[in-house]
């Protein structure tokens, strides 16, 4: 499998960050730790994506340390049973992949920084997000929290720097690198999902998670690393919930499916949405998916250098708003009703993360790739159609890199 990503990526990328950072503050963060799933068996280990940003590592518990003078990584003391389950460190393997030479284990790592702290009072690390999130009702990592906490036991009074203005910056605008990896994940998706809803393959499904099955097997035998998230296959209701991950649903011939699916490779996430059916598509049907297709066009050619996404994402609802209306569905274009059956944004940014980092506040520039994805759900109905393409922003407008994908699959003319 090729490899995109050399030492000089994440080399580049902690030089630019002690440059945004300044002065000799100390930038100190953590690498994800495992997360327990039942009894003494973790959840797949799962990196935190600034911390691969900086290392390339996919290591748990470590910590980098970047100060003016040098950077190390403080790698904690495994027990003889924990390198007999898990395996031990192979710490060339590391040096070589993270650029990074020196490796300490904890007890001098962190006496090191005792003894840095000391001298400077500041240091810089990643904020930690709020322990629970109410609006995602979901827990949040604990790791930043619990080496912000040491940090300031070994540092009373330390004042501390959040960097994730910084590395958010950084992450929006692609490197070469990064472009080739996201490219060759949603060609991956692409090819899939072209094989996947072929009408004889797509004739003879009759569960979601026979769609799921298969799209898994064509990520992993095209050598994607597996799903940069949980795949989407929604049917006929299930269509209209935005996050149906469940998957285990019936597939009837009549309906419509929603796949929402994308493949990893080497951290970086395809996103691609396609709405499709096992027969030829309704009167009804047709319309909506043609409806869906017309905001998209619209809102591709919003998207390129200068806009603001405020701006986009409020004329993008507006246009869905008339679309609403020719299919029936509204009577007025109010916010509120146009919510009720287009209920998401159009765009997020994409990358590392699927919900990549990026500044909503700021105008879109060159080299920043993101989603455009407008859907109509309409629960009443048993009708969801979401079309998503991940689109480059170029210095002349936008190339959408999913083009490859017909945007109207298997048999629905």
């Amino acid at each position: 499998m090729t490899r995109y990503f050399s030492s000089d990526f994440f080399v580049r990328n902690r030089a630019k960050l002690r440059k945004a950072v300044g002065g000799n503050t100390p930038i100190i963060i953590t690498a994800n730790g495992n997360m327990q799933r039942a009894a003494d068996e973790p959840f797949k280990f799962v990196q935190d994506s600034n911390f691969w940003y900086l290392t390339g590592l996919n290591t748990a518990e470590l910590v980098v340390v970047m100060t003016g003078q040098d950077t190390y990584l403080i790698a904690p003391i495994l027990s003889t049973e924990r390198e007999v389950f898990d395996g031990a460190y192979n710490l060339d393997e590391l040096r070589a992949r993270s650029g990074i030479t020196e490796i300490v284990d904890e007890q001098t790592g962190w006496q090191r920084i005792k003894e840095l702290l000391a001298d400077t009072h500041t240091a810089a690390t990643l904020g930690a997000h709020p322990s629970y999130s109410v609006q995602y009702r979901m827990h949040s990592a604990p790791y930043r929290h619990r080496l912000i906490s040491k940090l300031k036991r070994v540092s009373p009074g330390l004042e501390l720097q959040d960097i994730r203005p910084e590395l958010t910056a950084m992450r929006c605008i692609k490197q070469p690198e990064e472009l080739q990896a996201l490219q060759r994940a949603i060609d991956i998706t692409t090819e899939t999902l072209q094989e996947v809803v072929r009408p004889a393959t797509l004739q003879s499904v009759r569960h979601e998670y026979e769609l799921e099955a298969a799209i898994s097997y064509g990520f992993r035998s095209r050598g994607a690393s597996g799903h940069a998230f949980e795949p989407i296959v929604g049917a006929g209701a299930n269509g209209t919930t935005l996050h149906h991950i469940n998957n285990d649903g019936a597939v009837n011939d009549a309906e419509m499916i929603v796949l929402d699916v994308g493949a990893s490779v080497e951290h970086y996430a395809a996103d691609i949405t396609r709405t499709v059916c096992k027969q030829p598509l309704s009167l009804r049907q047709t319309e909506v998916l043609q409806a869906v297709i017309q905001v998209q066009d619209y809102a591709l050619s919003l998207l390129k250098p200068g806009t603001m996404l405020k701006d986009y994402e409020t004329a993008v609802a507006t246009f869905m708003g008339t679309q609403l209306q020719k299919l029936g569905l509204l009577t007025t274009t109010s916010p509120e009703q146009i919510r009720r059956y287009f209920p998401h944004a159009a765009s997020h940014f994409l990358g590392l993360d699927t919900h990549d980092v990026g500044d909503y506040r700021q105008p879109l520039s060159p080299n920043m790739v993101l989603t455009c994805e407008p859907g109509i759900y309409i629960p009443e109905e048993g009708i969801g159609v979401r079309i998503e393409d991940d689109v480059l922003i170029t210095k002349d407008g936008n190339q959408v890199l999913s083009a490859a994908c017909p945007r109207m699959l298997g048999p629905v003319q």
